[in-house]
């Protein structure tokens, strides 16, 4: 009986557990993110160039009066949409030229009677978001120009023909990864220009 009970003491003891060591971390995997990390970093940056190139395109197109550079700058087609600092909406690519074929008539950069005061000073205060295809920009400038003496316009915000016309403004300005024929490149898709409020005015609720 103490034999049989040895044996079957000796046939239930449990299975030697062999330690196996623990897996060893992947170095290979993490050295693989830190690449994409830096890749992403070189696209945001490389997005970054071409977006405030777009931008600065569109800037000096103001400086110069000039529509190709403009058509440049925005996107094709029946895309674009804009909000002109006059006050009015403009639809397409093909009214905003109209408009400046326009404003051709009634006024001229500044900067082409005064070189040493530019049509459009720096942008201040710019701030760029990106995100994915799509980013926006954001800044506050100056727009200087003359108003010509045979100027017949009767838009509220231009002064007497013949006169210097000097109008803080802020802009927002809204890109896309894409062009009218669905390339992947940065274009302007809306521009929106507002008044800035007087220079020293108190903001309102502050």
């Amino acid at each position: 009986m103490a034999s049989k009970l040895r044996k079957e003491t000796k046939a239930s003891k449990p299975a030697k557990v062999v330690k196996r060591p623990k897996p060893s971390k992947r170095p290979r995997a993490r050295g693989i993110a830190k690449r994409a990390v830096r890749a992403e970093r070189r696209d945001i940056e490389k997005d970054r160039e071409e977006i405030l190139a777009v931008s600065k395109k569109w800037w000096d197109a103001n400086r110069n009066f000039s529509i190709a550079m403009m058509c440049e700058a925005f996107v094709g087609g029946d895309k674009f949409h804009g909000f002109n600092l006059n006050g009015h909406t403009y639809y397409a690519i093909d009214e905003w030229v109209q408009l400046w074929k326009y404003l051709g008539h009634v006024m001229t950069p500044l900067s082409e009677r005064d070189p040493g005061e530019p049509s459009m000073a720096e942008p201040r205060d710019l701030r760029l978001v990106i995100r994915g295809d799509m980013a926006f920009l954001t800044a506050e400038s100056t727009f200087t120009v003359q108003v010509l003496p045979s100027s017949d316009s009767e838009s509220a915000l231009l002064s007497s023909p013949g006169s210097v016309m000097r109008i803080p403004f802020r802009a927002t300005e809204v890109f896309v990864r894409e062009d009218h024929e669905g390339n992947p490149v940065w274009k302007m898709w809306h521009f929106h220009c507002s008044p800035h409020a007087p220079e020293g005015e108190r903001r309102m609720g502050f």
